[in-house]
């Protein structure tokens, strides 16, 4: 009897062996699918860049357009203009874009243009341009995208930023007109160095604005969404600071308008406004228009590049 119970036990152990691989077996094969579906979810996708260099216009004006990818900006000390994009060829049957670059009536105008549809029958995309440019602060700039992110940075240009659901930030020292639908817009006001009407407006886009504390300014704000000031609830928005040479309005549809005051950094100062005889710009005249996955945005890179194979570079 003794001797039985040993084979049952034993052939118990073998069984419980058994169903231990099977199962650790039926898991690996899961694993194993649940890789090739995600595997076949993502699409390929190779990346290129394109650079160009080129003269200041003589209107001093870039108007560039993106309608599918970001824009970013940032001026620096040269006395040319270099532009960067990144591309990206995305699944089975990808689009590839074409720059469309030419210096008309004084103007410098850069499109970034798709032949055929960026998107496939799914919704799915097929190709993303995101576009960097550098400019001393003397230029100006006209920024247009659909949806994609419009940054200007460490600027001190003039500028207009217009998307359709695309977020729009600005820090800039210069005056500025920004609009979007349904996007946010996010201001970093540190001083407007001429004298002028800047403003920001949006359908149902969160308008928000950080005010250095020593700036100069007129700030009024109107929508039938919230208004907040340093977090405390508004009925409406007149503030004033210093000399109220700086006027600035942030106008809503329906979409709230949070304003802080801040103080500046240690040992910087806000831009102050030219005097009353500098010549006001108004930029109403300018001309209209987590883990990275394919279809999010490149972001720029540093403006010493080595060439690569996968990278074009033309002059102008």
């Amino acid at each position: 009897m003794e001797l039985i119970n040993k084979h049952i036990l034993a052939f118990g152990a073998i069984s419980f062996l058994l169903a231990s691989v099977s199962l650790s077996a039926n898991s690996a094969d899961k694993n194993k699918s649940i890789e090739k579906v995600k595997k076949a979810a993502t699409p390929k996708v190779q990346i290129n860049s394109y650079d160009w260099e080129g003269k200041i216009p003589e209107s001093r004006l870039v108007v560039l357009k993106n309608p599918y990818g970001s824009i970013r900006s940032r001026n620096h000390s040269g006395e040319k203009i270099f532009m960067h994009a990144t591309y990206q060829e995305i699944g089975k049957y990808p689009v590839r874009p074409e720059f469309k670059i030419e210096q008309k009536e004084g103007r410098l105008l850069i499109e970034v243009v798709y032949l055929e549809n960026v998107h496939d029958k799914k919704g799915k995309l097929r190709g993303r341009t995101d576009v960097s440019i550098l400019f001393p602060d003397t230029v100006s700039i006209y920024a247009e995208t659909d949806s994609g992110l419009i940054k200007i940075d460490k600027s001190a240009s003039h500028v207009e930023a217009v998307s359709k659901s695309g977020d729009i930030k600005l820090t800039t020292t210069g005056l500025f007109a920004a609009r979007t639908d349904s996007g946010e817009i996010a201001l970093r006001l540190r001083g407007i160095k001429q004298m002028g009407h800047s403003s920001a407006k949006s359908k149902s886009g969160l308008i928000k604005a950080d005010v250095f504390s020593d700036m100069d300014i007129h700030l009024t704000g109107e929508t039938a969404g919230k208004i907040t000031l340093n977090r405390k609830q508004q009925s409406k928005l007149n503030f004033q600071q210093g000399n109220n040479q700086s006027l600035v309005k942030l106008i809503s549809d329906d979409g709230d308008i949070k304003v802080k005051i801040i103080s500046p950094p240690e040992l910087i100062q806000s831009v102050k406004p030219s005097n009353v005889h500098a010549v006001d710009v108004d930029l109403r005249n300018l001309p209209k228009a987590k883990l990275w996955k394919p279809g999010d945005p490149v972001f720029d890179r540093d403006d010493k590049r080595d060439n690569s194979k996968n990278k074009s570079r033309k002059k102008s």
